[in-house]
């Protein structure tokens, strides 16, 4: 989807919009080369499992040979495109959440700095803050089975979230576990082992359906909250 058009701007600053513009676009090109490179993976190892069921006791194995390094290949190409739009996704987060937040409650625009340091990834503790902020406060002009079904989406999110926390409080076996306070100052970035499973796994895909949303509920609660 193309980025909303907003006719009616309210107290929403160019600064504010073209923030969130630029993050969603950079989202929607994130999440098709994310899905790409997914599905290239899962190719690569359907392959890989062919190719060796046929070239087993066999004194030639160059297809499968091939096709394993491929797959890690494609693999590293995959971390690196996740961890981008892990990146941008939990940004766009903030930042939409923390924008719709201050229209809803009439607080003052942000300022340069704020929206240059809320188009940066946040820690862990800053996406759980603006994850933990229940729907019914924000999506105001919406009806309720709307509200309702924005609000399961955030709940299960805040769980996934939840999750990372876990993991990431575990990264070190050899030592004791990291304080929840600690890991909330983590950027996810950061803190993923190249060894081990990516850390947003499970979570980054809601999360960029879920940013690309909130341009939209922007929009819709500044068209519904300026008289006509």
């Amino acid at each position: 989807m193309q980025f909303p058009q907003f006719t009616v701007m309210g107290s929403l600053t160019r600064l504010e919009l073209e923030a969130m513009r630029s993050l969603y676009t950079a989202c929607l090109q994130l999440r098709q080369e994310y899905d790409a490179a997914v599905a290239k993976v899962m190719g690569h190892y359907r392959m890989t499992d062919i190719a060796d069921d046929y070239t087993r006791n066999h004194a030639f194995a160059h297809h499968s040979e091939v096709l394993s390094r491929l797959s890690r290949a494609a693999g590293e190409y995959e971390r690196t495109v996740g961890l981008l739009a892990w990146r941008h996704a939990s940004a766009a987060t903030v930042l939409g959440t923390r924008i719709l937040d201050r229209l809803v409650n009439s607080r003052r625009p942000l300022t340069l700095d704020e929206v240059t340091r809320l188009c940066a990834e946040p820690t862990l503790g800053e996406l759980r803050a603006a994850l933990s902020i229940p729907v019914t406060g924000l999506l105001i002009a919406r009806e309720p089975a709307t509200r309702e079904r924005h609000e399961e989406e955030r709940k299960k999110l805040l769980s996934r979230l939840d999750c990372i926390f876990y993991n990431a409080a575990r990264l070190d076996d050899e030592k004791e576990e990291t304080a929840d306070e600690v890991v909330a100052g983590f950027r996810l970035t950061e803190v993923s082992p190249p060894e081990m499973d990516p850390l947003y796994e499970g979570t980054l895909e809601p999360l960029l359906p879920y940013a690309e949303e909130l341009p939209f509920e922007i929009r819709h609660h500044l068209k519904q909250a300026t008289p006509n």
